[in-house]
């Protein structure tokens, strides 16, 4: 699903009371999808967006997300440099990632956010192989000393940051990508 955020909310989104209303809108706009489906926010139509926007809005709305009963992958797209900076500080204050990309489906994105060395690891060998288990990884992956635990509570830990999609096979939960390709700062 594209959702056009200009056409939904507005040109200019700024300010906190504006920005949970717009979480609240942004809720009942996605909460149709199906769980498991990558969700587009194009912010192309969109002129301004400010820190206490983003920090009402995009912060709740990527917990709303990672909700079971939801389970949506929210990625950005057509995002404007000037509010970037914006987005990168209210990542780190929120501890939270995101996913920018350029065009309609982008098959790759930029990560805005950070990430652990230990999730940071774990992204790259997943986005080398596209899907794989904690076990897998273990077997693929000897020289780097991480048990298949370990590789599990970080896959986890990518899956709830809505970076990395979850499907469970029998008693195994097997991960891949959002995107095909994930720029890491």
């Amino acid at each position: 699903m594209i959702l056009n955020v200009g056409e939904s909310l507005g040109k200019q989104l700024q300010g906190r009371l504006h920005g949970r209303r717009d979480f609240a809108r942004l809720c009942e706009l996605l909460s149709a999808e199906p769980p498991g489906a990558v969700v587009f926010l194009d912010f192309a139509q969109v002129d301004l967006v400010t820190g206490s926007w983003l920090n009402a809005a995009l912060v709740p709305l990527l917990r709303w997300a990672a909700d079971e009963r939801n389970d949506l992958f929210p990625v950005i797209i057509n995002a404007r440099p000037e509010w970037l900076d914006d987005l990168a500080l209210v990542a780190e204050f929120a501890h939270q990632c995101y996913l920018l990309g350029e065009g309609q489906t982008p098959r790759r994105a930029v990560l805005v956010g950070s990430l652990d060395p230990g999730q940071r690891t774990t992204l790259e060998a997943l986005l080398e192989v596209a899907e794989a288990t904690g076990a897998e990884l273990e077997r693929q992956r000897p020289g780097d000393g991480v048990k298949a635990t370990a590789w599990n509570n970080r896959l986890r830990d990518l899956y709830e940051k809505r970076l990395l999609r979850r499907v469970r096979h029998g008693r195994e939960q097997r991960y891949s990508p959002v995107v095909k390709e994930v720029v890491l700062g």
